[in-house]
C-alpha cells in the first residue's frame, strides 16, 4: 500500500510546485493528498483543471483556518509562495507586489496551530534584503535584510531548523535560467535536503552532466512568423533598436544588407547577391532589451509578455512574433498537456508567476528518496 503524504500548497501562478511535486511523488510510489490556495480565481481554475483530485480554497490566506483545512492538525509538508516583498529597483525602490498575495508573516499562523513536518518557501532572491522603508517609501540601506533575519529567527524560535539557497531552473533541466530563493525548515530530527544539479553551464564538466537546455527547444514553428514589412502598425522604435542589436550581434557577415532592409534605407533588395538564412534569435522587452541566441535556456519568464523571436531569410526579410504561453509554459517546464485558463494576458501572468516544476521535483525527489532509504 502506498503511503500517503499530506501537503497544503498557498501557490502562486499555474501550481508548477503542485505538478513538480506530484512528478516526485509518482517516480517515488507515494499518495499526496493535496490542498490548493490562492485568491485568484482563475489560477484556482488552472490548478484544478490540472489537478483535479486536490482541494482547492479559492481565499485569502489571513481569512483561512487551518485547523478546518487539515482537522487531525498534521502536515507533512508546506509549501509558500508568499508576496514578493523586495524592492524593485525599476520602481523607485518601492515595494512591488504582483499578485498581492499575502505577507510571509501569515506562514508562522499555519506553523503555529498545525504540527508541519517540513516547510518550504519560494521567493526572489531578493526576498534576503527584506528590510524596513522610510517615509518616502524607500529601502533603509543600513538596515537591509534586517526583516529578512528577523523572519528566519522567528521560524526557528518554533523549533525549526532552517536554511536557505538561491537555485536556478535551468540546473535541473529546465529551458529558463530562472533564479528563485527556497527557504527549508524542518522539525524535530528531520534535515534539510537540498537536490544535486541535473544540468550544468559548463560545457566540460567533471561531473559529466548534460548542458543547459536550449530555448530552440520550445519554439513551436508550426506558428507563422510574419514579416515586420507586412505589419498593419509598424513596430516601436525601441522594438527596432532591439532587433538592430540582435542583428549586429549574431548575423555579423550580413549586418549591413539587413539593417538597410531594416531601416528601408535601400529601395530594392538584391535577391542575387543577398547572404545565407540567418539564425533565429529571441529579443526581450523591459530592463536592457538584450538578445539572446536560441542555445540557452530563456531568461526569467514574467508576468508580461517579455520575449519575442526574429527570424531573417535568404530574401533579406526579417520576421517577427511574440513567444506564446505555451512556449513559455514548455520553458517553464509544465508538461505539453498543461492546461491554463483565461485570456492570452492571464495565462501569460500565471506562467510568469509560477514556481519552474523541475524546482518541485528535484527537491521533493531527493526528500522522499532520504525518506524511503530510512
Amino acid at each position: 500500500m502506498k503511503r500517503k503524504i499530506t501537503v497544503v500548497d498557498l501557490f502562486c501562478g499555474g501550481g508548477g510546485e503542485s505538478t513538480g511535486i506530484h512528478q516526485a511523488a509518482m517516480l517515488a510510489g507515494y499518495d499526496i493528498k493535496l490542498t490548493a490556495v490562492n485568491h485568484w480565481e482563475r489560477a484556482i481554475e488552472t490548478h484544478a483543471a490540472n489537478h483535479p483530485a486536490a482541494e482547492h480554497y479559492c481565499e485569502s490566506i489571513e481569512r483561512l483556518d487551518p485547523t478546518k483545512i487539515i482537522p487531525n492538525m498534521r502536515l507533512d509538508l508546506l509549501w509558500a509562495s508568499p508576496e514578493c516583498t523586495h524592492h524593485s529597483n525599476a520602481r523607485g525602490g518601492r515595494p512591488r507586489s504582483d499578485q498581492s498575495r499575502a505577507s510571509p508573516w501569515l506562514i508562522l499562523k499555519w506553523l503555529q496551530e498545525l504540527c508541519v513536518e517540513r516547510v518550504i518557501i519560494e521567493n526572489v532572491p531578493e526576498f534576503t534584503s527584506w528590510g524596513p522603508l522610510d517615509r518616502n517609501g524607500r529601502p533603509i540601506q543600513r538596515q537591509k535584510g534586517s526583516t529578512f533575519r528577523a523572519f528566519i529567527q522567528s521560524l526557528r524560535s518554533l523549533n525549526y531548523t532552517v536554511d536557505w539557497r538561491i537555485l536556478c531552473a535551468a540546473d535541473y533541466g529546465a529551458h529558463t535560467s530562472r533564479r528563485r530563493l527556497f527557504i527549508q525548515a524542518v522539525k524535530g530530527r528531520k534535515k534539510i535536503l537540498w537536490p544535486d544539479i541535473t544540468h550544468t553551464k559548463e560545457e566540460n564538466n567533471i561531473f559529466q552532466l548534460p548542458p543547459w537546455k536550449p530555448s530552440l527547444e520550445i519554439i513551436d514553428w508550426t506558428i507563422p512568423i510574419p514579416s515586420i514589412f507586412s505589419r498593419k502598425k509598424p513596430l516601436a522604435p525601441a522594438t527596432i533598436r532591439r532587433i538592430e542589436y540582435g542583428i549586429r550581434k549574431y548575423w555579423r557577415e550580413a549586418t549591413d544588407p539587413f539593417l538597410a532592409v531594416l531601416y528601408k534605407m535601400g529601395t530594392t533588395r538584391n535577391i542575387d547577391n543577398c547572404p545565407p538564412t540567418k539564425k533565429p534569435f529571441i529579443i526581450e522587452y523591459y530592463g536592457n532589451g538584450q538578445s539572446h541566441p536560441l542555445t540557452i535556456p530563456l531568461p526569467t519568464i514574467t508576468t508580461k509578455d517579455r520575449f519575442s523571436l526574429v527570424v531573417g531569410n535568404d530574401s533579406l526579410d526579417i520576421g517577427f512574433r511574440m513567444l506564446q504561453p505555451h512556449e513559455l509554459a514548455a520553458a517553464t517546464g509544465f508538461p505539453n498537456n498543461y492546461k491554463f485558463c483565461g485570456t492570452k494576458a492571464e495565462k501569460v501572468k500565471q506562467i510568469g508567476n509560477a514556481v519552474p516544476p523541475a524546482f518541485a521535483r528535484a527537491m521533493f525527489s531527493t526528500i522522499l528518496g532520504k525518506e524511503v532509504r530510512k
